[in-house]
């Protein structure tokens, strides 16, 4: 849990509207990294998939002439 410091000469009100601005704000940049992540993590996977089906299909074509 996180503690809150809240300023001597605002109202309640308005530390705590600045305090989940702040929490909002944390969050954002903390869903752009995930999301940037992912992203890049896509790329890598998209990347291995194509390199394992251009394999894959020089193994069946050598099977299937019979190349040894």
């Amino acid at each position: 849990m996180q503690c809150i410091q809240l300023d001597l000469f605002r109202s309640d009100e308005e530390s705590e509207i600045i305090a989940m601005n702040e929490k909002i704000k944390a969050i954002d940049a903390s869903t752009n990294r995930v999301r940037k992540s992912l992203f890049a993590r896509n790329g890598e996977l998209t990347k291995r998939i194509t390199e394992l089906e251009e394999k894959m299909n020089i193994i069946e074509r050598n099977i299937c002439r019979g190349d040894k």
